[in-house]
């Protein structure tokens, strides 16, 4: 900023008084002229109307005469056209020319004989009346009268700042003489050596008084800047010192942070290809497992073959503990937003984990609010590890009483509704110095937790990193042989279409018949190790299917060129070339139209990657390992495949679910069995009065039933039911349900007798 000075101060203070003078001459002067200018014209203006009118009330000019007479009065640059009209407005005589109209004859005929003024927007117009009914107009404009007023308020202008700098450039000469002797004693006392006694003095002549204060001032200061100088050099070199230090810990700590940030990613990727190489053999291991149950075995070797299924299972339950574990701290966990009705998803748990219970004397009990009935946007997968996660540690830490599951509304609005789930039992309870702990990884109630109940100690911290991923909070309250209770309170969106689809009638009829004569379906197997291809083709096979192998994407490129396939499984994991890759490839050498389903085999799968996956040519994918029941809902839903399994029991299952009791296996499928009429029925009087809604909560409620018993195919088919977008509803997966129903009738006629 340009520095304001006493000079410029006293110099400024004379300027703008003058300046303000000088405009105001010029303006007062200009608008008397402008004034003088505009009377002028108006005297002019009548003068001319007056002596042509006067000599046309003769009426002694033929046509002629008067168009050089009207040429002859208009004789000045502000009159533009002088008319004379007759009483229907038809020009009689016209001198000079103008862009503004003449008055047309109807407005004409509203004036009654005299004389008239019309101003309009680019001029003025003056009329007056002739004796034999002709009327004489003056067509001016202001223009050259303000170009006029306009120059001399210029040239007023120009004089008045000439004038202006004039005395300006006088005045800062003065000025600078006269405070001279100020400004050079304000530079002598930058530097004191240098003041001289003359200069003192003759500053002292101009304001002696501020001289005197200056000086005084000026020592005084100069005696604490001294001092605060050495004070600073001290503090300076403390503060180098302090600065080299926490630069020396800053190198240190980006040094660490850095390690610790490639720690981190090398364990993120360790644990995601080790899963992979875990899940891969794992896979093998259970579906050989489960096809040794089926086959003729000794009851010893029966006990041997679900002892390594439920180990097998037990390893897959601690290695997906800890892939989430890695996705939600590498925050690589999104998650989904799909239609679920909670109070379903919790009934259904809680069927599922109920053979937990044994022989233990517990009751569990589910209650939901009645107005959690609607359908709300979440994701599924991830709301039953919550649940299974709270109930199954409610079910191993409970010996006997009860556990009560009560999942509830706290608030709601237009868009959303606030949930709360309450899970409470009587079991041994936690020492509360230790509760706050518990949510941490690899943290238990005690060291001997691990021992006498099993875990990793991961259940709960998953379960409130999951918690927050949904926005809400997870809390626990507890005393030592008392019981627990844990509370989930989150916010969930409404579903859209939930409302909309109340009153309306989504039945859906297949468009196209499966075509039974086109059985069996050809399927291509891609996977580089033996063990799952063996499985694979062994599961199959078992469904009437033609099944051909590649052991790499290069030898699946080539079998889908030469042979056409109903479906083809490609693991994503493979040398030579991945399954993306592949799939690439062959979608590159379809044509015709033709679009064969490709589904991933996968040990892991992040949200992020199916996205990617379905951008470049996967259909949908099955994650390691794979159970049969997965293998049929995906052939059910890209191949229409309808396929009877050859049994409809699976005791090694159903032995399995019940805890290894045969009896209980038995009870269970006897319950179900009972209710199987009624839900036939229910799906059969559903279908003949297109009430989709009651067909679905038909589907859901058998299912639920179906959970803890041995029926997998009957399972698999009424997922397959509920897994149709948009509430649908299918005639051939009623058919399989109903075949299935058939099936288990047949297949347990023994156990009614």
């Amino acid at each position: 900023m340009y520095p304001w000075t006493l000079h410029h101060r006293l110099l400024f203070a004379f300027t703008l008084p003058v300046a303000i003078l000088l405009i105001s001459l010029a303006l007062t002067i200009s608008s008397h002229y402008r004034d003088d200018l505009l009377t002028s014209h108006q005297q002019y203006r009548s003068m001319t109307l007056r002596s042509s009118a006067a000599l046309l009330r003769l009426g002694h000019l033929s046509p002629a005469d008067e168009n050089a007479w009207l040429q002859l009065a208009l004789n000045d640059n502000a009159l533009h056209r002088l008319s004379l009209l007759s009483s229907d407005g038809s020009i009689l005589a016209d001198a000079g020319q103008s862009q503004i109209p003449l008055p047309s004859p109807a407005r004409l005929q509203r004036f009654q004989p005299g004389q008239y003024t019309l101003a309009l927007e680019d001029g003025d117009q003056d009329l007056v009346s002739l004796p034999d009914g002709r009327w004489l107009v003056l067509t001016s404009t202001q223009h050259m009268l303000r170009l006029a007023f306009y120059e001399r308020l210029g040239l007023y202008l120009i004089l008045s700042l000439a004038l202006l700098s004039v005395l300006v450039g006088l005045l800062n000469i003065m000025l600078r003489r006269a405070l001279r002797p100020l400004n050079q004693f304000a530079d002598r006392l930058r530097e004191p050596n240098t003041l001289s006694a003359d200069t003192y003095h003759a500053a002292k002549r101009i304001w002696p008084e501020l001289v005197t204060s200056l000086t005084r001032y000026y020592f005084k200061q100069k005696r604490h800047v001294d001092a605060l100088k050495q004070e600073s050099e001290h503090a300076e070199a403390e503060l180098r010192e302090t600065l080299d230090a926490i630069e020396r810990q800053n190198i240190e700590l980006h040094a660490a942070r850095r390690s610790a940030q490639a720690s981190n990613q090398l364990k993120s990727e360790f644990l995601a290809n080790i899963s992979h190489e875990i899940r891969t053999p794992l896979t093998s291991l259970l579906g050989f497992a489960r096809l040794l149950e089926r086959t003729p075995l000794s009851s010893s070797q029966l006990q041997h073959v679900q002892a390594l299924s439920r180990s097998g299972e037990h390893l897959l339950a601690i290695l997906n503990d800890l892939l989430d574990l890695s996705k939600i701290e590498a925050g690589r966990l999104v998650l989904d937003e799909t239609p679920v009705q909670l109070s379903g998803l919790l009934a259904d748990t809680a069927s599922m984990l109920a053979p937990l219970r044994g022989d233990k004397p517990v009751r569990l009990q589910v209650h939901c609010a009645t107005d959690l009935t609607e359908s709300l946007l979440g994701d599924p997968l991830r709301l039953r590890q919550i649940f299974t996660n709270l109930l199954g540690n409610a079910i191993k830490f409970t010996a006997r009483g009860e556990i009560n599951a009560s999942l509830s509304v706290v608030s709601e609005d237009t868009s959303r509704i606030q949930c709360q789930l309450k899970i409470s039992d009587t079991g041994v309870g936690i020492d509360p110095e230790r509760l706050q702990n518990l949510f941490e990884a690899f943290e238990q109630a005690d060291s001997s937790t691990s021992r006498h109940f099993g875990g990793t100690g991961l259940g709960l911290t998953i379960t409130r990193q999951l918690v927050q991923l949904m926005g809400g909070h997870l809390e626990a309250e507890s005393r030592i042989g008392q019981g627990s209770t844990f509370s989930v309170t989150w916010w969930a969106a409404r579903d859209p279409f939930y409302r909309s689809s109340l009153h309306a009638v989504p039945l859906i009829s297949p468009t196209q018949q499966p075509d039974t004569h086109a059985l069996p379906l050809r399927v291509l197997v891609v996977d580089d190790h033996p063990a799952n291809l063996q499985l694979m083709q062994a599961w199959v096979r078992e469904l009437g299917i033609e099944v051909c192998v590649a052991e790499n994407g290069a030898d699946a490129i080539s079998a889908a060129a030469a042979s056409v396939f109903d479906l083809i499984f490609m693991d994503i994991q493979m040398p030579i070339m991945n399954g993306l890759e592949a799939a690439q490839a062959i979608r590159a050498q379809e044509h015709g139209g033709q679009r064969v389903p490709i589904i991933a085999l996968t040990a892991h799968a992040l949200s992020s990657e199916r996205e990617f996956w379905l951008r470049n040519g996967i259909d949908d994918y099955l994650s390691k390992p794979i159970d049969e029941s997965q293998l049929h809902h995906i052939l059910q839903q890209w191949t229409r495949y309808i396929g009877k399994p050859s049994s409809a029991i699976d005791w090694p299952e159903a032995e399995r679910l019940a805890g290894g009791r045969r009896t209980l296996a038995e009870q269970l499928i006897k319950t179900l069995m009972d209710d199987i009429p009624l839900a036939r029925a229910q799906l059969i009087n559903a279908s003949n009065t297109e009430d989709t809604q009651a067909w679905h909560r038909a589907v859901h409620r058998l299912l639920g039933a179906c959970r803890y018993t041995g029926v997998p195919a009957l399972r698999a088919a009424l997922e397959a039911a509920l897994a149709l977008p948009n509430g649908g509803w299918d005639a051939h997966l009623q058919q399989r349900i109903l075949q299935e129903m058939d099936a288990l009738l047949e297949s347990g006629a023994a156990l009614q007798t």
